[in-house]
């Protein structure tokens, strides 16, 4: 696969899966024996990916995902990306509050022929959890000497 063919498989299958919820693309992307590595939400298999994304849907339908840069090196790609979406449902103990995040992530796949076979991903949970309100935004203090 060459990496142009991976970048557009990429972008292609994380539009269909995250902007549009088709759960079936995950299989167009990963092996059935893929490991995720998500810091914030333990993803089990592709079954588990699966359910993520119908669940974080479910609680976020206006949810969209754009992906921006994609670099590959061999058999590794790593994206940049902006997600955002409104609080309309409980999400894994997260509840609902009716305001909107944008938040940033990254992503490395680890790639074996056309699927991946390993994810490690990095985003700014606690920057969306703040503009949902569900945690206070910080207060910058001004030095006082």
């Amino acid at each position: 696969m060459t990496p142009d063919e991976r970048r557009d498989l990429l972008r292609r299958v994380n539009d269909r899966m995250w902007n549009e919820g088709d759960l079936d693309a995950c299989d167009e992307l990963f092996a059935s024996n893929c490991s995720f590595h998500d810091p914030s939400f333990p993803v089990d298999g592709v079954a588990g990916l699966k359910e993520q994304i119908r669940e974080l849907r479910a609680a976020y339908p206006d949810l969209h995902m754009d992906l921006h840069e994609i670099l590959v090196d061999g058999d590794l790609t790593a994206a940049r990306w902006t997600m955002g979406a409104t609080s309309r449902g409980e999400f894994r103990g997260i509840p609902a509050t009716g305001k909107s995040y944008v938040m940033t992530g990254m992503e490395c796949e680890k790639w074996e022929g056309d699927r991946v076979v390993e994810t490690w991903i990095n985003y700014d949970l606690f920057g969306a959890l703040q503009q949902t309100g569900v945690i206070p935004e910080t207060v910058a203090r001004e030095s006082t000497s």
